[in-house]
């Protein structure tokens, strides 16, 4: 008898951590999927925006002067390829990024898009999924 409580007990305390799991990355999640939805639809509008503007390509240089300024006065980590950024951060800072790179990464990176600027959206994307995941595990 005591063998049969010995797995139940060891198959209820699987299935309780399972259930733990599945909603916290369910959580993170939808945290995650909700903030880079944010991210692409206010890209998708501020191309629009600044496309409708004549001389439109006269913006890019101005644009990346204002990445430039922003990325470096507010969040130095926002530089350079998201993806990149994010694996260095796994394994060398157990997964810590700043803050401050949440929202810089995605003002810096629509201004840079919006105004014809070269960069990728998958970068981003991954910096500000693991931003808000720092920002969620502090709580």
């Amino acid at each position: 008898m005591s063998v049969i409580k010995h797995v139940v007990a060891e198959h209820v305390t699987i299935l309780v951590s399972m259930t733990k799991w599945f909603i916290y990355s369910a959580l993170v999640g939808t945290i995650i999927g909700i903030s880079t939805t944010v991210f692409l639809k206010l890209l998708g509008w501020s191309t629009n925006q600044v496309q409708m503007a004549p001389h439109h390509l006269l913006f890019l240089p101005v644009m990346l002067l204002m990445t430039q300024w922003l990325v470096s006065r507010f969040a130095p980590d926002a530089k350079g390829h998201g993806t990149e950024k994010v694996i260095e951060a796994v394994h060398s800072r157990k997964g810590k990024i700043a803050l401050a790179v949440v929202p810089v990464k995605l003002l810096g990176t629509v201004l840079t898009l919006a105004g014809g600027g070269s960069a990728g959206k998958e970068g981003p994307c991954a910096q500000i999924g693991l931003g808000w995941l720092r920002l969620w595990l502090i709580f």
